[in-house]
């Protein structure tokens, strides 16, 4: 019984191992696949050849996006997305995947750049604003969620054990370094907690819109300009069987857009 156990054990773990390649096999053949036609697109000498091998790009990126998980990773695919988005002039669309990437690449300086050159051809300006609180709490969004739990559960691990050692040896300076992890981990532990309950859930603009005074196309619009596509907002509620969106634009003006207008990040 004990013998069958463990070479159940053993076929379990081939058999995990085995499926772990071969998916790692496909989708590294998928991304093959869409960088060769993303980089047909940029060598096409015409402008149909280019579409069509950045539609290629893109059917491929978002089939991966489609069967895996990319709001979990490291925020690449994300970025191609955009990319391929941006080459097919779609600016919107390529804004809210930069954006994605960001969530999970804070700290890129090509997916910066890439998102602020596809709001220039929007005519979109929307520079944050470094508040006190943003430099206090500069590692909130210096780094991503996945970055955030891995620090934190080293500063716990590491208070832990420093302050077993400290309790051991009774020395004054490992209490206090063990106090200086257990610091950090509080920080990082507030941090997370703040992302999972109080952080505002942005979104972007896949096209524009007017804003409305309630949840419906009979009320009066907010403005007589409307909301251009592209822009990041905050929202806010989702009304009317998911139909209608409550945001709160940068300038702090409130309303009501359809559904179909947003997307969130």
């Amino acid at each position: 019984m004990k013998k069958l156990g463990i070479f159940g054990l053993v076929v379990l773990i081939t058999a995990g191992t085995i499926l772990y390649f071969q998916t790692s096999y496909r989708v590294s053949r998928q991304l093959n696949k869409a960088y060769e036609n993303y980089q047909a697109g940029e060598k096409a000498e015409t402008i149909a050849e280019r579409k069509e091998a950045f539609n290629k790009a893109l059917k491929t990126y978002k089939k991966l996006e489609e069967s895996n998980d990319p709001a979990s990773g490291n925020g690449k695919l994300y970025y191609n997305v955009g990319n391929s988005y941006f080459q097919l002039e779609q600016y919107p669309w390529a804004i809210l995947n930069y954006h994605r990437a960001l969530r999970l690449r804070p700290q890129d300086s090509k997916v910066q750049n890439n998102l602020s050159i596809a709001q220039k051809r929007l005519n979109i300006s929307q520079a944050q604003t470094i508040t006190p609180f943003k430099k206090v709490f500069f590692f909130h969004y210096a780094y991503s969620l996945p970055e955030r739990l891995q620090i934190f559960a080293a500063f716990a691990i590491a208070s832990i054990l420093l302050g077993s050692l400290a309790i051991w040896l009774r020395n004054h300076w490992v209490q206090k370094i063990a106090l200086a992890f257990c610091l950090g981990a509080l920080m990082m532990f507030l941090s997370l907690g703040y992302t999972r309950y109080l952080e505002p859930v942005g979104g972007v603009l896949v096209q524009s819109t007017y804003l409305y005074r309630d949840a419906g196309w009979q009320y009066a619009k907010v403005g007589e300009e409307p909301v251009m596509s592209g822009m990041r907002v905050e929202v806010l509620d989702v009304l009317e069987d998911g139909k209608w969106v409550k945001i709160v634009t940068t300038d702090g003006t409130l309303g009501y857009i359809p559904y179909d207008s947003i997307r969130v990040i």
